[in-house]
């Protein structure tokens, strides 16, 4: 068998799923989700698995082509997703082309090395980082980048796959949808020690580092627009139910897709320990200026926010989506965000760990969240991500995906 006749089998099981009856109403409900509407059932959905640890004959390439090989790969993982711990995950009716970028230098590049690796295989590891951020001086190197469209790529991408699914699913081109973490990448120019010391110490110098930052994001959602290569059909944003009913869904082959048009999300997982003031000071204040511009925004990750709604509420005018996590109070979280916007549960992935589910406190910490939502009719959704391992056991995400069904279906009542 060649390498188109792999892609071309992976790409027909993909197929019968994607045109189904259940997949294709699965969106349907997402947009309910984001009205917001506290009586659809919340979704559960894993991702971020570690596939790098995770080794059978359903994920093993085979084909020999390097380019070939990676669309393998992917079509593997999604259709082991599907097969195994799908839940309430949705794939797209048609075969999506991602459109390749081309960003020049803006003046920096993390440096680090790795400290501890894994022992499972999976690519989570330890990192330590060079310090790039060590004055005002040192700002002066960044510079606005050049972003273009990579047509050779962009084309090379086109006809592969085209020849994959010619007969199977209509081609798409696919977007980039809008992320910008600067929080997350401050760190590792920075350091993490000396950031959270600089906000005390030097808070007129880490100004001027997000502000940086913020210039940075707002040219590339300017050049975005300009290119029109803006997402805006997306199915998820980073993890989570991203179709709605306030946002269209444009051709960008015939239409130009703005920033009003899409999502943004953003957060500041470093900040995890800064008290609220601080959290709006040195993030919220800055965000605002590239939410303002989108249709639609969701806030936060991994830090807990449930102490600081009062100044999300207050900052983002288009806010829908919260990310609520293992270490915030949801009892909390749900009383301040009531019906007005979904609550995003990022659940533990310390309880998949071992590579057996961790049933009790699992599922305490469902019945806790639906607890807390129900009391405030606040939309919510189960999210299981960040997972660095599974003890090579992946059979555990499935338990974890019907552990929580069984748990939606006893205590939720819409």
């Amino acid at each position: 068998m060649n390498d188109l006749d792999i892609l071309r089998g992976l790409a027909d099981e993909y197929t019968h799923i994607a045109l189904s009856d259940d997949n294709r109403a699965i969106p349907g409900r997402y947009r309910d989700l984001n009205r917001p509407d506290a009586s659809v059932r919340p979704p559960v959905l894993v991702f971020e698995e570690p596939w790098d640890e995770l080794e059978n004959e359903e994920l093993r390439p085979l084909c020999r082509d390097e380019r070939m090989r990676n669309m393998e790969v992917i079509l593997r993982r999604e259709l082991f997703k599907l097969r195994h711990h799908r839940g309430d995950y949705a794939v797209k009716p048609y075969a999506e082309v991602p459109v390749a970028l081309s960003t020049g230098d803006w003046g920096f590049r993390v440096q680090d090395k790795r400290t501890i690796e894994s022992l499972t295989g999976s690519a989570i590891s330890a990192h330590s980082y060079v310090d790039q951020l060590t004055d005002e001086r040192a700002l002066e190197k960044f510079r606005l980048p050049d972003i273009a469209i990579d047509d050779r790529e962009t084309s090379a991408r086109t006809e592969l796959t085209y020849r994959v699914f010619h007969g199977l699913l209509p081609l798409r081109r696919g977007g980039i949808s809008l992320y910008m973490p600067s929080w997350d990448v401050i760190p590792r120019l920075h350091g993490v020690e000396n950031c959270m010391i600089d906000l005390y110490d030097r808070p007129e110098f880490m100004h001027a580092v997000i502000e940086m930052f913020t210039r940075l994001h707002e040219h590339e959602l300017t050049r975005y627009e300009e290119l029109n290569v803006l997402e805006s059909d997306p199915y998820y944003l980073h993890c989570t139910p991203a179709c709605t009913y306030d946002l269209p869904v444009k051709d960008p082959e015939k239409e130009q897709v703005l920033a009003r048009d899409i999502w943004c999300r953003s957060m500041a997982q470093v900040f995890s320990m800064v008290s609220p003031e601080m959290h709006d000071e040195f993030d919220l204040q800055y965000t605002q200026r590239l939410f303002d511009r989108c249709g639609l925004s969701y806030y936060g990750c991994c830090e807990p926010l449930h102490n600081k709604i009062s100044y999300l509420r207050k900052r983002f005018k288009n806010l829908r989506r919260i990310s609520i996590t293992p270490w915030a109070d949801v009892d909390t979280a749900a009383d301040e965000m009531g019906d007005d916007y979904v609550l995003s549960y990022k659940c533990n992935p310390a309880f998949v760990a071992g590579g057996h589910l961790d049933e009790a406190p699992a599922r305490a910490e469902v019945e806790r969240v639906l607890e807390a939502c129900k009391r405030n009719r606040t939309p919510c959704e189960f999210i299981l991500k960040d997972i660095s391992t599974v003890g090579k056991r992946p059979q555990v995400l499935a338990e974890w995906v019907a552990m929580v069904n069984d748990t939606i279906d006893r205590k939720w009542q819409p």
